[in-house]
């Protein structure tokens, strides 16, 4: 199984001079907690999520509307895979670096979806339930859960 039978495309995404403000919004509006960031020649160039907006309002002391996402990008490494990649890789990285969402690109950097560890969890989740989904058991799944819950 390939991250490409996981993954959501049609991404929500924000660019490095959205407000935090706006990428709330957005977040709000979509009903998703993150949003892949690009740069002008949209790429992947980091990830903001709702935490993330949360706090550096309640760090910096600055309107939401002043600070841009460019501001946070950077501040920590990026992990993305790609839509071929076998899907226990994409785990792998999950569990290892303690994320619950990867971007997904192509070969050229460019934004293909996102995978998150609750799609993830609920393609794991079909198997239990006699669907059969080859190479993704439930156990891995929540392995995978359990390791980017824990706190930081």
């Amino acid at each position: 199984m390939n991250v490409t039978d996981v993954m959501q495309r049609g991404v929500k995404v924000c660019g490095l001079g959205t407000s935090l403000e706006a990428a709330a919004l957005l977040m709000w509006e979509s009903d998703c907690g993150a949003l892949p960031v690009l740069d002008d020649q949209g790429q992947a160039v980091g990830i903001i999520t709702d935490r993330d907006i949360t706090m550096t309002a309640a760090l910096n002391h600055r309107p939401l509307w002043e600070i841009r996402c460019g501001e946070l990008v950077g501040t920590r490494p990026l992990y993305t895979c790609h839509a071929d990649d076998d899907i226990k890789q994409a785990l792998k990285i999950m569990w290892g670096q303690r994320v619950r969402r990867l971007p997904v690109t192509d070969s050229a950097g460019q934004l293909v979806g996102i995978l998150s560890i609750d799609d993830v969890v609920a393609c794991a989740e079909r198997g239990t339930r006699g669907q059969t989904i080859p190479d993704l058991s439930y156990d891995d799944a929540m392995g995978a859960l359990k390791a980017v819950a824990n706190r930081h």
